[in-house]
């Protein structure tokens, strides 16, 4: 397979969902092509400004925060999901920036108003990444 197959399958690849340089390495690689093949398509589409890494860690960030996940659900997931230390490093300053504690109300109000037992709110408030 050649470098510029797997650039090109790079770019498809994007074309359907944003992906962390690492997510794309590996789709990249399941495809076949070498871990040089792969990092040089990723490094081609960063220099073209193509792959945005802090771009989609802000959309990430905000993205699950305004589905009411908490701080440590959300950099879990982004180390999950292939995010380099730098991006996840960025992903925590964001988190500064954003009012947890009014999510978290927010949320067992609503979990409140369906009937639930505070039991069942403090614990759906961990599983989502709040502090409690």
């Amino acid at each position: 397979m050649s470098d510029n197959g797997a650039y090109e399958a790079a770019v498809r690849l994007l074309a359907a969902s944003d992906k962390t340089p690492g997510e794309l390495i590996k789709r990249l690689t399941g495809k076949g092509y070498t871990e040089q093949q792969a990092n040089e398509a990723a490094e081609r589409l960063a220099a073209e400004g193509y792959l945005r890494e802090d771009r989609l860690a802000e959309k990430t960030v905000q993205r699950l925060f305004e589905k009411r996940y908490g701080r440590a659900y959300i950099i879990a997931y982004m180390r999950e999901k292939g995010f380099s230390d730098d991006a996840v490093g960025e992903a925590e300053a964001l988190c500064d920036a954003l009012d947890f504690d009014a999510a978290a109300a927010d949320f067992a109000r609503a979990r409140c108003a369906e009937g639930k037992t505070e039991t069942q709110i403090r614990s759906a408030l961990y599983r989502r990444g709040f502090e409690i």
